[in-house]
């Protein structure tokens, strides 16, 4: 199993012990897993997922969720819904400015 791991947390911006600090692990674990000598446990996937706000199967490297979304508009929709409903009507205007229908 191919993970996304390094890719993910240099995206956030963070360094191995400081994404080992919010997941409650160890520098040289997050090490051994970016370069593939060992894999993190279910729970630590878990954390993971939340640390990084993906999915499981982006963790794991699929680039489809299902068949007409990616794992980038699925984690997009996502945070979407985080938004208060002021930032969800911006969202949507800069949208429908874009849309060719």
């Amino acid at each position: 199993m191919e993970l996304k791991i390094k890719e993910l947390r240099e995206e956030h911006r963070l360094t191995q012990r400081e994404l080992a600090e919010k997941i409650g692990n160890s520098q040289r674990n997050v090490s051994n897993w970016e370069n593939g000598t060992s894999e993190p446990d279910i729970e630590t996937l878990v954390r993971l997922c939340r640390v990084f706000g993906v999915t499981l199967e982006e963790l794991v490297g699929l680039e489809t969720i299902g068949k007409n979304i990616t794992a980038d508009e699925w984690r997009m929709i996502c945070n979407l819904r985080t938004f208060d409903a002021r930032r969800q009507r911006a969202f949507y205007e800069i949208v429908r400015a874009f849309s060719t229908d």
